[in-house]
């Protein structure tokens, strides 16, 4: 094996209806958290939790629950994007774009 970088073959996606809804609700919210986990990570906060508004984290928690507690006291009801920061994110939304992609083209 050379010392580059072999791609890892993309995994066989399976989203369901439930899931497609959610990524279509959360688009802003998804692509906000893409856009930060690089700095999020950076900054350790790697498996704490992000409750995310929109283009804005609007905080970093240590379990899912204090984070759902801290959206639903400021939202109520309304639908509210919490999110494991997770290093593995990046590879895992690659392929996922790259099955949104294929969707299309079918």
């Amino acid at each position: 094996m050379s010392a580059e970088k072999r791609a890892m073959p993309q995994p066989p996606i399976q989203v369901t209806d439930s899931g497609r809804e959610a990524l279509k609700l959360y688009e802003r919210e998804i692509a906000t958290y893409l856009r930060e986990l690089p700095r999020l990570l950076e900054e350790g906060h790697a498996w704490q939790y992000a409750l995310i508004q929109g283009e804005d984290i609007l905080g970093i928690w240590d379990n899912q629950g204090e984070a759902i507690q801290a959206g639903r006291a400021r939202f109520g009801l309304e639908p509210i994007f919490v999110k494991t920061i997770d290093p593995r994110d990046p590879e895992r939304f690659a392929w996922l774009d790259a099955w949104k992609k294929q969707q299309c083209q079918a």
